[in-house]
Formats: C-alpha cells, sequence, structure tokens
C-alpha cells in the first residue's frame, strides 16, 4: 500500500485498477480498469463496476451500486439517508446501529458533473447526463440530461449503440448483448443466491412463479427443469393414463411427443395450417369425426382402430404465433378432450378470442400450459429451466409433488416422482429478465414489421409470415418458405449470414416412431413446410442494417421461386 494511501485488506479489486494518492477505501468493491481520484472515500458495501473514473474529492457512501462505464466528477456527494442528522431521536449523538442505510444505484453508461450532490433511494438510468452542481432528489430516466437544485429532465440524448461489433457477421440469435446489458443485476443476483446459500427452491422460486403467473393471466405457475418437465408433468398431473392417445403436430420439437410417450400417452397427429404452421382446427375435427368413435358407455372418444381412449390435445404455439384456439377449445368441449398448451416459444403471446370478445394470453386457455426457458427461447435462462401454468388448483398441487419425488413436504412422499426442480438461481435470473420480456417481445414485433416493409420488393423471392388481427405474435422465430432452401441457407452462410431450419423432418417420419406406422404423404403440409422452412435472424436490437443485408443477400438468391 503506498503510504499516502488508506485501503483495508477486505477490498474487492478487479484487475489493473488505478488507485491515486490521498484515498479511503474499505469493504468495497473496486472493478476491472477503474480509476480512483485523489481525496476519494468508497465506504463498505458501495460497489464500482469496471471501466470507471471517481475523480477527485467525491464520497461514495455505503449502499451505493455504480455500474460499469460510468463516469463521476469532482466532488461529488452520495447521501444514503432520507434525513441525516447528528442525533438520535433520545438526544444523543447517532451511532451506526441508528442509520438507515438507503441504496443508491447509477445504471451503465451514466455521467455525473463535477459538485453534484446525489440523495438516497434514486436510480440514475443509463446514459443518462448529470449536469454539474445539480442536487438529485428523484430517479433520473435513462438517456436524459437533467440538471439544477432539484435536478429536472432538460433534454433526451440519443441511446448510444451498445451492440457489439459482429465482423460483418449477422448471427440467427444474439444472447451475447442482452446479457451485457443485465449483466451487473445477474451478478448481482448470484451474488444474493451464494450469500443465502438458497440453490433449490425458497423465497427466489417462489416469488418468480408469482410474477410469471400474473403475467400469463393465469392462476397458478410451478417452475420446472425444463420445458420437458413442464409438459410431461402437466398430462400427468391432468390424469393421462397409459396407452391414451394425445393429439400433436407433426411440426414441432420432439419433446412435444416425448412428454407424452413419457407420461405414459400414446402420440398421434394432426395436420397443420400452411399459413400460420399450427394446428388446423379442421384437420383435428376430421381427426375425430372419421377416425374415432365415441363410447356409448363412458363418452369418450375412442380410435376405431386401436380402441384405445383419444383424451388429450395438444396445440403447439410453434415460433411464438398463438394456434387459433376458439375452434380447438370448442372441438375439444364437444368430444371431451384435454387441452395442454404448448406455449415453449409463445412467452408473452396473445390470441383474440372472438367467443369472449377479448385478448387472451398464451399459457391461460387449456387445462394447463407448458413453458421453456431454455437459453434461447424469449424469456431464456441461464441454463435449463421451465414452467406450468394452470388455473386448476389440484393440477397445480400434483406438478408440485411431481417435481419433487412425490413429496409436499420433505420426507412424506404421496407418489413416486421426478428430481424436475426449478433451481433459485435459474429463478432468480428469469425473475430479472421477465421485467425487461414486454420490451424484448416489442422489439421482435418492430424487427418482423420491417422484414415484411423490406421483402415488399421482393415479394415474389419468398413466402414471408403475416399474422392475422386476431394474435400478437412475439417472433421467436421469423420463419420464410423457399422452394429451394438449402441452396438459399448455403447462399446466406457464404454472405455471413446465420439461419436455422425448424423442423427439417417432420416427427411422423422420424425414426422414433417408425412404429406409428406413417409414411410420407401422410401429412402434406406439415412435410412440404419442413422442406421449404427457412429461419431469419431475428433478435432484439437487430440493426436496420443487418436486416437490410440479409434482404439484399435474399434478393441477389436468383433461383429461389415462391413457395406455394
Amino acid at each position: 500500500m503506498n503510504h499516502y494511501q488508506c485501503v483495508a485488506a477486505d477490498v474487492l479489486f478487479g484487475k489493473n485498477v488505478k488507485l491515486s494518492e490521498f484515498i479511503n477505501l474499505y469493504g468495497c468493491e473496486i472493478g476491472d480498469e477503474t480509476k480512483i481520484g485523489a481525496f476519494v472515500e468508497v465506504q463498505k458495501n458501495a460497489r464500482i463496476g469496471r471501466r470507471c473514473k471517481i475523480s477527485s474529492h467525491s464520497f461514495i457512501c455505503e449502499g451505493v451500486t455504480i455500474e460499469d462505464n460510468v463516469f463521476v466528477g469532482h466532488g461529488v456527494t452520495f447521501i444514503n439517508d432520507s434525513y441525516p442528522r447528528a442525533t438520535a431521536p433520545e438526544g444523543g449523538l447517532q451511532t451506526e446501529k441508528d442509520w438507515r442505510i438507503e441504496t443508491t444505484l447509477v445504471k451503465r453508461g451514466a455521467s455525473i458533473g463535477s459538485g453534484a450532490t446525489i440523495l438516497s433511494k434514486v436510480v440514475i438510468g443509463e446514459n443518462a447526463i448529470v449536469g454539474a452542481g445539480s442536487v438529485v432528489t428523484r430517479d433520473v430516466p435513462p438517456n436524459v440530461i437533467a440538471a439544477g437544485n432539484p435536478a429536472k429532465v432538460l433534454r433526451a440524448i440519443p441511446r448510444q449503440d451498445n451492440r457489439s461489433n459482429r465482423n460483418g457477421h449477422i448471427p440467427f440469435l444474439d444472447l451475447v448483448t442482452p446479457h451485457q446489458e443485465l449483466e451487473e443485476e445477474l451478478v448481482s443476483v448470484f451474488r444474493s443466491a451464494l450469500r443465502s446459500a438458497s440453490f433449490v427452491g425458497g423465497s427466489m422460486v417462489e416469488e418468480f412463479e408469482h410474477d410469471f403467473a400474473r403475467f400469463c393471466d393465469s392462476q397458478f405457475c410451478i417452475g420446472v427443469g425444463s420445458g420437458t418437465d413442464a409438459l410431461r408433468f402437466a398430462l400427468i398431473a391432468a390424469g393421462i393414463q397409459s396407452g391414451d392417445i394425445v393429439l400433436t403436430v407433426p411440426l414441432t420439437f420432439i419433446a412435444t411427443t416425448e412428454a407424452i410417450s413419457q407420461a405414459g400417452g400414446r402420440p398421434d397427429f394432426v395436420d397443420i395450417d400452411p399459413r400460420s404452421y399450427t394446428m388446423d382446427p379442421q384437420k383435428l375435427l376430421h381427426y375425430a369425426e372419421t377416425q374415432c368413435v365415441v363410447d356409448a358407455g363412458t363418452g369418450r372418444l375412442v380410435h376405431r382402430v386401436s380402441r384405445k381412449p383419444v383424451t388429450a390435445v395438444i396445440p403447439v404455439h410453434l415460433y411464438g404465433r398463438p394456434v387459433d384456439m376458439d375452434p380447438i377449445l370448442e372441438i375439444a368441449t364437444r368430444f371431451n378432450l384435454m387441452v395442454i398448451e404448448d406455449a415453449c416459444q409463445a412467452h408473452g403471446a396473445e390470441y383474440f378470442s372472438k367467443k369472449e370478445w377479448r385478448w387472451k394470453k398464451v399459457g391461460s386457455m387449456g387445462r394447463a400450459a407448458a413453458f421453456s426457458f431454455y437459453p434461447g427461447k424469449n424469456l431464456g435462462a441461464c441454463g435449463e429451466a421451465g414452467a406450468v401454468t394452470t388455473d386448476d388448483e389440484d393440477v397445480a398441487r400434483k406438478i408440485r409433488m411431481l417435481r419433487d419425488h412425490g413429496q409436499l413436504r420433505k420426507y412424506y412422499h404421496e407418489m413416486e416422482g421426478y428430481n424436475g426442480r426449478l433451481d433459485a438461481l435459474q429463478a432468480a435470473i428469469l425473475h430479472a429478465k421477465l421485467r425487461r420480456l414486454s420490451e424484448w417481445n416489442e422489439g421482435r414485433r418492430e424487427a418482423a414489421a420491417r422484414y415484411r416493409e423490406l421483402f415488399d420488393s421482393a415479394s415474389a423471392a419468398l413466402k414471408v409470415p403475416e399474422d392475422p388481427d386476431w394474435v400478437r405474435s412475439v417472433y421467436h422465430l421469423y420463419v420464410v418458405r423457399a422452394l429451394d432452401r438449402d441452396g438459399l441457407q448455403k447462399h446466406l452462410a457464404e454472405a455471413g449470414i446465420s439461419t436455422g431450419i425448424h423442423y427439417p423432418i417432420p416427427l411422423h417420419l422420424q425414426k422414433a416412431y417408425e412404429s406409428l406406422g406413417y409414411k410420407k404423404g401422410d401429412f402434406p403440409a406439415s412435410e412440404e413446410a419442413a422442406s421449404e422452412i427457412l429461419s431469419l435472424p431475428l433478435f432484439p436490437g437487430i440493426s436496420l442494417a443487418e436486416q437490410q443485408r440479409v434482404t439484399e443477400a435474399i434478393s441477389e438468391f436468383a433461383p429461389v421461386q415462391t413457395a406455394q
């Protein structure tokens, strides 16, 4: 330690921190490449992020968190109590136990001018600028200039483009940028989990379950280990019995049918509507009326050939677009079928029910709904995670047991179950991200609208998705169709543009289901789509320039023809 520095042993330093003389640091954290000027004091439990500059004579008190890339001018003072006083109510001098610490947050990229005073319980937003000598008494929004006593917003400033340099490559999905934007909050979540040693269950899981249920307009949410767990547990809890036939579509990820089989059921298929890639209600009705009979004794739908009961249907809200649920639910009611929504790709999507004349959230329309929080989803964990939403208290209770070895109380097992719990760290990460989900979904909708405009001039090149006025898609994927799909994908890859195919082989033609006896031609809409679909880059924050590059590269691909 320098002779003119007072730095306690409990200070946590990042790499390449630069310290001036005559400083006083104790019990605090200083991030990588941060510079601390002369005569600066940073108290215990204060946190300063990476690449910050704290100019001379500034006072960073306990309870202050400063995120990355923040500039603090000379002589800036933070206050951590709403009513600082020298004496306690009884008249004696205040001691540390009398002091009530109130937190302050300075978000990434903000700048605070010299001589400013920042009162407690305020948040200074990302990239905001606080003028010199200002007294900040309330929150400062992001991307504004605020000044005065008290500080008031003077004007907005352009948002900074914090997108990482992609070196000319356009990724199919950008998982880096949103995590960079939330890095400090996510690190704080991780730190809280470490300090509480609460890793399985507990308040972090309960808080996320409460807020996600509310987000989905559902009574209950039960966090589980994955989207597959969510589907499997929902089917079991809803009462699927061994050998029951459960209907779904061939164009979906295999987890949908895996869950049916693992719950004891037998998957069978109804073809898609080629315009929406989701279950065609007319084909569901045709299946029920031509391949099944209603058992006179039980009133249940029974398959004509196998004589197995048909008990449930799983409509898949594929690519973030809701299924046409009114007719599905009407058919299900007529034939006594349970409806379990596969909402693994549709967090926040909405459907306008003409029957009820209102918008309804995906996840609130069936007996239960399954969500996946795989990292690439609109709401993604930093690992595996899933959830079930339901309004059925009995279903919720059973799923809570199924996920935890059949117990509601420790070591009291009412049934055999599974190890399918949502861990506390993933729940806390999801809870932090949930606050941004509506904003991210809106960003996806805006990007999809830009694609539609850009493709207008090249509409003969390929078929693009179009939403009817009764859906609000969240565009988990932006899927187009081209006759020479494989050639187009290769052309885009050579242009530095990543794409995906979701999914190249329908489930009824997969080796895993050859025992069902289906052959090519049995589900033509799904088969034709699988041979032509291509998922283009789409994510919150994709730039207009990047989308223009994608559409220009497609226009350059001469052999592309309209997919009918």
